[in-house]
């Protein structure tokens, strides 16, 4: 059995969504001074890696204390969109891959290797409205993304793929790390995110597990 981390280190100075808040880090105690150390960290939910409830655009949708845990864990299928010749992801990116109802679906695009960089931040791949039903229409349960949003920076306002998805039930995991050490089409995935009441997302240690 290996276990495989998908999960971007919280630090400072990662990566924000342009707009948000940096996230901070603060040494309250240490070892040497006061016997013990502890960390104050505030940054909102949508950073390093974490998983969006529908309430981060569906007026009264779910937050993420309702969710239930298996929508971010179980069985993943990979999508490999490393190739792919567009920024744009059409549905036929789905062409030949062995995609179930039920499935977390996990878009490889390697473009986690920029993570801290600008480009990470402008040049990832995104999500057709088109894909975004097609997923729909195939009774997915959750996206998985190596890359910082299903939809593009520029028009983040309007969001239309994460209304999409979001207002199916359909979770999304964003800013995943190290799809390319999975060596198989089809692996166990899990994101299970933290419990917050009323929040709109929450951080998630994600990993796949190959039982091979």
């Amino acid at each position: 059995m290996k276990i495989i981390d998908l999960s971007q280190t919280l630090e400072p100075g990662m990566p924000q969504y342009p707009g948000h808040p940096a996230a901070q880090f603060t040494r309250m105690n240490s070892v040497e001074e006061h016997g013990f150390q502890m960390t104050d960290f505030h940054a909102v939910v949508h950073v390093g890696t974490h998983c969006d409830a529908p309430a981060h655009f569906i007026a009264g949708g779910q937050t993420m204390e309702a969710i239930p845990l298996d929508r971010f864990v179980g069985d993943a299928v990979i999508v490999d969109v490393t190739s792919n010749a567009s920024m744009e992801l059409e549905p036929s990116v789905l062409d030949g891959v062995d995609v179930r109802k039920g499935d977390i679906v996990l878009f490889r695009s390697n473009i986690s290797k920029q993570w801290g960089n600008t480009r990470y931040l402008t040049d990832y791949p995104y999500f057709t409205e088109t894909l975004a039903h097609e997923l729909v229409a195939r009774e997915i349960k959750a996206v998985g993304l190596d890359f910082m949003s299903p939809d593009p920076v520029e028009i983040d306002d309007i969001s239309p793929v994460h209304h999409i998805l979001l207002s199916h039930q359909i979770g999304i995991v964003e800013n995943l790390v190290n799809l390319d050490e999975i060596q198989t089409a089809r692996i166990f995935f899990s994101a299970a995110p933290l419990k917050i009441q009323g929040s709109d997302g929450a951080f998630a240690r994600a990993f796949a597990i190959d039982f091979a």
